[in-house]
């Protein structure tokens, strides 16, 4: 018995003492990062008025927000300083391997090097060298579980080697029109001197990877059922993104996808994609703490959230609609004759939406009709049906889209009685009759009978005058005759 608890001895210091030393590494590492603070005099924030925001009130040393769809840029905070991204790194990363890979068919061997470059306590998932893993699983737990060897074993099969992935990911990175503040030397942003980039140029990234539908899909789940391979059995990847999880106090409703970053160099990293309305955001957050990175991103997307507007044709038509005066309605009407015009796509499948900066928006609002054509279709003339089809309207946008409405009376006006038919009403009533000849009526004899009677009367007139002068000339020579004579 003395033996066996001796025994034991030895093995519980054998295992203090080797995991010690890395417990003792992480406690300093931790130590030596300084989580941000906000400066003494910043103004407060107010969660009732997120449209109010500072620099002073975002923990993180660079910050950025830009509308996805156009780029603009909603906020920033010292956006062109050159930072170290840490994990943010993977998100160009996934990018490529989505552009280049056969995810389904693709089938990596993970090398001893894609496992030896990450240092113990960064090998999330984990893998061992010689595992064989889809292209597809490899992505999803780099993203989701930012796992460092998969993110090598990605860059390998690309690129040949860590360095021509590297290459690679600097080539797409300035086709993507990143500044020369941007330079990779790794796929998963570990740290080195030479790997930097900027919020600005990050969130560049992050909004061409938004194009991609996979990488949207990846990005924001918070686990991953990773299949079984040569070397392990099923695992669930769990991801540590609290501000996707409804369970975590950091949630936030809107935002649809990010990616997490941490080294000591780096600080707490976040770049996030929010949506609301229509309205699509990315934020970036670099070198912010632990939990104050999803305090800085809230703020930035709700502050993204008051700037941005997003609003349709057919919105900023009902704000001022066509108002039209009908001619021949009936006496009793209780409009007297006033027609509000309402507007219906032609193409309903097509949704145009205009979005932009309030003051864009209320720009487009204030010249509507410049950037608008009507064709009138219906005379302004009574009867009107209610959803009557008076005009047809083509709206232009900025981007060289058309979209075309149909403009509709919104209410039935009365024609009075005893009116005379519109020309509408004269076309559909020869329309509708089968008979190809006019119908008979006296009424229509009488025109034609007063210009017939008008002719033949001017006819007899002429003849009867050219008779007279036809005699001139016989009487004059009868006359002669008698005074010669």
């Amino acid at each position: 018995m003395q033996r066996r608890l001796l025994s034991l001895l030895f093995l519980a210091a054998f295992l203090i003492c080797m995991f010690l030393p890395a417990a003792a590494e992480d406690e300093e590492e931790e130590q030596r990062f300084v989580a941000p603070t906000l400066p003494p005099n910043a103004i407060p924030y107010d969660e009732e008025h997120p449209e109010f925001l500072d620099e002073d009130m975002i923990y993180g040393l660079s910050a950025i927000v830009i509308e996805a769809s156009t780029g603009e840029v909603v906020f920033e905070k010292n956006a062109d300083e050159i930072m170290y991204p840490a994990s943010t790194t993977k998100m160009l990363t996934g990018y490529i391997a989505l552009q280049m890979a056969d995810l389904e068919n693709d089938v990596v061997t993970v090398s001893d090097l894609a496992v030896d470059l990450v240092p113990r306590g960064y090998q999330k998932i984990p893998l061992v060298p010689g595992e064989e893993v889809k292209m597809i699983d490899l992505v999803s737990a780099m993203l989701i579980r930012s796992g460092n060897e998969a993110a090598n074993a990605v860059a390998e099969y690309l690129g040949g080697s860590i360095e021509g992935f590297a290459a690679l990911m600097n080539q797409t990175a300035q086709m993507l029109g990143c500044s020369s503040d941007t330079h990779f030397t790794n796929p998963s942003g570990l740290h080195e001197e030479g790997h930097y980039t900027t919020v600005r140029d990050m969130a560049i990234i992050a909004r061409a990877a938004m194009k991609n539908e996979q990488f949207m899909d990846i990005i924001g789940r918070i686990n991953y059922d990773m299949p079984a391979t040569n070397e392990h059995p099923r695992r669930n990847i769990v991801g540590n993104t609290p501000i996707l999880n409804p369970e975590s106090d950091y949630y936030f409703k809107s935002c649809i996808g990010g990616k997490t970053g941490y080294t000591v160099p780096a600080g707490y990293c976040f770049v996030g994609y929010a949506r609301r309305g229509g309205i699509d955001l990315i934020a970036v957050v670099f070198y912010s703490g632990d939990t104050r990175r999803w305090m800085d991103t809230k703020k930035l997307f709700e502050y993204g959230f008051t700037q941005i507007e997003s609003i349709s044709p057919e919105s900023l038509y009902a704000e001022d609609p066509r108002v039209i005066e009908i001619a021949g309605f009936d006496p009793h009407d209780s409009g007297h004759g006033e027609l509000t015009l309402g507007i219906r796509a032609v193409d309903e499948t097509k949704d145009m939406i205009i979005i932009g900066n309030k003051s864009k928006i209320d720009l487009l609002r204030k010249n509507f009709n410049e950037i608008s054509t009507i064709k009138w279709v219906h005379e302004f003339r009574a009867p009107i049906a209610v959803g009557d089809v008076i005009g047809e309207l083509t709206f232009y946008a900025e981007s060289g889209d058309t979209a075309k409405y149909e403009l509709v009376a919104t209410r039935s006006i009365a024609a009075r009685e005893n009116a005379p038919l519109t020309l509408e009403q004269i076309i559909a009533y020869t329309q509708a009759d089968e008979n190809p000849w006019p119908r008979f009526s006296w009424d229509l004899l009488v025109p034609p009978g007063a210009l017939l009677l008008s002719l033949l009367w001017l006819l007899r007139f002429i003849l009867k005058h050219r008779k007279k002068r036809a005699k001139l000339p016989k009487i004059e020579q009868q006359k002669r005759r008698r005074i010669v004579r």
